[in-house]
C-alpha cells in the first residue's frame, strides 16, 4: 500500500510516510514550511505551508530570516524538458481537434477542396479571399476552443498538463502556490504573445532566470518534481 504523502528532504530525496509521520518530521525539524509535499490525494507538489492539514504543525520561522521561496525551494525547468512537453501536449491536442471536428468531417472534408482548388488557380483568375479566410477562422477557433478547454482544465486542476507530468514538471506561482483555473487561464492568455512573437516569448526560458515571456507577465514558474 502506498504512503498518503511524499516529501522532498534538504538532501534532495524522496520520503513517504503517513500524515502522522509527516507532523513527527515537522517536530524534529525534517519538514519544514518550504518542503515540498506530494499528496496521493490531490496529486500534486504543494509546499507544506500551502497543506491545511500540516500548516498548523509546521515550525514558526522568524521573518527576518525568511527566504523568498521560489529561489530556495524550487528549481526550475530548462528548455529541453518544456519542449518536449509542448510536443507532447500538441499531438494530444491534434488528436482532440480530430475527435471534435468528426461530426463535420465531410462538410470539412468538401471546404478544403474548396480550398485546395483555390489555391492552385493560375493565370488571370483571382483566389476567394472570404473562403480562405473563412476556412483558417474555423482551424484557428476550433483548435483554440480544444486548447484553451485542455490547458486552463489540467493546469488549474493539477498544476500541470498530461505533457509536463510525463516531463515531471508543473506550473506553480512564484511563491510556490497552485495556479488555480483562473490563473492557469491567466497564463493560457498571456502564452497567445510567446506564440505572436514567432516563439521569441519561448526562448526567453534559455535566459539564466528560466521563464518564458508568459511566465514572467502571470508570475509562475515551470518547476521540476522528480517522483519515483
Amino acid at each position: 500500500m502506498s504512503s498518503p504523502y511524499t516529501m522532498i528532504g534538504s538532501d534532495g530525496r524522496e520520503y513517504s510516510g503517513s500524515l502522522e509521520e509527516l507532523r513527527e518530521w515537522s517536530q524534529d525539524g525534517r519538514l519544514g514550511p518550504a518542503t515540498l509535499v506530494w499528496s496521493e490525494a490531490d496529486e500534486r507538489w504543494l509546499l507544506a505551508s500551502a497543506r491545511h492539514e500540516l500548516v498548523w504543525d509546521l515550525p514558526r520561522p522568524e521573518f527576518e530570516s525568511e527566504a523568498p521561496l521560489s529561489a530556495a525551494v524550487f528549481h526550475r525547468a530548462g528548455f529541453v524538458p518544456r519542449l518536449v512537453a509542448f510536443v507532447a501536449d500538441w499531438m494530444v491536442i491534434l488528436f482532440l481537434v480530430n475527435l471534435v471536428v468528426m461530426p463535420w468531417r465531410d462538410s470539412l472534408q468538401h471546404l478544403l477542396q474548396q480550398v485546395q482548388g483555390q489555391l492552385e488557380l493560375t493565370g488571370d483568375a483571382q483566389p476567394d479571399l472570404w473562403l480562405l479566410l473563412r476556412f483558417q477562422l474555423i482551424l484557428t477557433a476550433i483548435y483554440t476552443a480544444v486548447s484553451l478547454v485542455y490547458s486552463v482544465g489540467f493546469q488549474g486542476r493539477f498544476g500541470a498538463t498530461p505533457g509536463k507530468r510525463l516531463l515531471g514538471i508543473h506550473v506553480v506561482s512564484l511563491e510556490g502556490l497552485p495556479l488555480g483555473y483562473g490563473g492557469a487561464f491567466r497564463r493560457y492568455c498571456a502564452e497567445l504573445l510567446s506564440v505572436l512573437s514567432f516563439g521569441l516569448g519561448y526562448l526567453m526560458v534559455l535566459a539564466p532566470e528560466q521563464r518564458a515571456l508568459h511566465d514572467i507577465i502571470t508570475g509562475t514558474q515551470v518547476v521540476l518534481t522528480p517522483r519515483n
